[in-house]
């Protein structure tokens, strides 16, 4: 499936999650991002992992009544792509994450990088930059800015 421009962003759990809480400290900010994207016609993909924490963060740190509703949006949104991990992008993200030293990069974080490598995804969305940013020069992507 082509996405709106051709212009796909990966985008981060936390990015949504900033979205769709309004206390959140990243909330003013996602909403920015949100309608720059809307603007650009951006596509934007997600994981079922992603999708995962999403959900379950939000249920969390909000209600269930929330985390249903972003889940149902996020489902229904066609400028959303959600990419299964199988069993290929599971041992891709598994070769990452024992390639990676840094305490910080979580599994998930090495699978949203093997994602983007295996759909040629070369721009991110993400509010922990910190911890990408010594995988952008070899897994060669930008930040969403």
């Amino acid at each position: 499936m082509a996405l709106p421009n051709d212009i796909k962003v990966f985008a981060d759990s936390n990015f949504f999650i900033g979205l769709w809480n309004q206390a959140d400290g990243l909330y003013s900010r996602a909403k920015e991002i949100s309608g720059k994207l809307e603007s650009l016609g951006a596509g934007l993909v997600i994981s079922n992992v992603i999708f995962l924490e999403i959900v379950t963060i939000l249920s969390q740190r909000r209600s269930r009544i929330i985390a249903t509703a972003a889940g149902n949006y996020i489902l229904s949104d066609p400028r959303v792509r959600i990419v299964h991990i199988d069993e290929n992008l599971h041992r891709a993200s598994w070769d990452i994450f024992q390639a990676t030293s840094r305490k910080n990069m979580s599994f998930v974080d090495c699978s949203i990088v093997a994602v983007m490598h295996a759909e040629n995804i070369k721009c991110l969305l993400t509010f922990d930059r910190t911890d990408f940013s010594p995988m952008r020069k070899r897994y060669h992507f930008s930040f969403f800015e």
